[in-house]
């Protein structure tokens, strides 16, 4: 049973006293500034777990000058990755006891960037992770201060002295490459075409023919969600008899393009090979089972927090920041069987 000390609510006086160590000591383990040794570490967890003791952000960030939070910025926040890079940043906050907060951006109003930054850093964040996925990431960085600590997530490499790049572009020269080992003659390509960086998919694509001496077919550009589209590319190209294989820039876009195929006669993987990218999880339910690309957006999104947290860490006790990062985040390849040797 919880000890009580008369007050509805322990306060870190409850702890230090019960932990038998002083109210800094306990201070320095929240915030996680400075060494503590195991022995109190352990004694501290186990006041605050007896207590029930919650930190209370607001005190402590009126005695840091800013929050024990971090923002996110980010446009398009329903997309995959930007969801799935979000829950990577939460759970590694979620450890050292800072929250999250995430600003998103407009990529079609681009004028309103600035303002959704000031907005994001008034509520004084300890530091702040950028996603450059899009342009509107891109701007961002502008209005950001220089002292701030930040990670930039994407992008192409060097737009951030601490960065967390994702392998896109080798993922899109991966599954092109793996096609034309296959046998077939060229990829055509349906999705996006350019992106706010170099580092995309389409590039890898490109990259993969240009190495095998291969001019590239025209693209068929279907952008984010145009699924109608995407059926219609599918009709198209089941009617060229030249396209035996096909690099579609999403999971989505590669089963609607299946069945565009299929609506034209043509039969999946027989006749014609088809790999998406992502790796969804209802990609290996379809019928066939989608070959796909996994981009691990979680890992990244981890790895931004840590890379943040070191150079908060050292803001907040006056040490010099850590050496400049960048750091490249692997995907791999899931072969299914939407694709075969010809």
């Amino acid at each position: 049973m919880a000890r009580s000390t008369g007050r509805t609510r322990p306060v870190i006086k409850d702890v230090a006293k019960l932990a038998g160590v002083s109210a800094p000591t306990v201070s320095r383990y929240l915030n996680g500034t400075v060494n503590v040794t195991e022995d109190r570490r352990a004694r501290i967890a186990k006041a605050i777990k007896e207590l029930g003791y919650e930190p209370s952000i607001v005190a402590r960030a009126l005695s840091n000058r800013e929050m024990d939070s971090v923002v996110v910025f980010a446009a398009n926040p329903a997309a995959f990755s930007t969801s799935e890079t979000n829950h990577g940043v939460e759970a590694a906050a979620r450890k050292r006891r800072f929250l999250l907060n995430i600003v998103s951006l407009d990529e079609s109003d681009m004028e309103s960037v600035e303002a959704r930054v000031r907005m994001g850093l008034s509520i004084r964040p300890a530091g702040v992770v950028v996603y450059e996925y899009d342009q509107a990431g891109i701007a961002a960085l502008d209005y950001i201060p220089k002292d701030m600590p930040k990670v930039v997530v994407g992008g192409s490499f060097g737009d951030g002295d601490y960065q967390i790049i994702n392998a896109e572009r080798d993922g899109g020269r991966w599954m092109t490459m793996h096609l034309l080992d296959l046998g077939h003659k060229t990829v055509f390509y349906v999705g996006r075409v350019q992106g706010a960086t170099d580092n995309t998919r389409a590039n890898g694509w490109k990259d993969a023919l240009e190495e095998r001496g291969i001019e590239a077919p025209e693209p068929i550009v279907v952008s984010d969600g145009n699924l109608e589209k995407a059926v219609k590319a599918g009709h198209e190209l089941g009617r060229r008899g030249e396209a035996t294989a096909i690099f579609a820039d999403s999971d989505e876009t590669a089963i609607a393009v299946i069945r565009g195929l299929r609506e034209t006669g043509r039969r999946v993987p027989d006749d014609v090979s088809v790999v998406g990218f992502d790796d969804r999880n209802f990609g290996a339910l379809w019928e066939p089972s989608l070959t796909s690309y996994t981009q691990n957006f979680l890992d990244m999104g981890e790895r931004s927090f840590r890379m943040l947290f070191e150079q908060i860490q050292a803001k907040r006790m006056g040490a010099d920041m850590p050496p400049s990062q960048i750091e490249v985040v692997q995907g791999q390849p899931c072969l299914r069987a939407s694709e075969r040797e010809i």
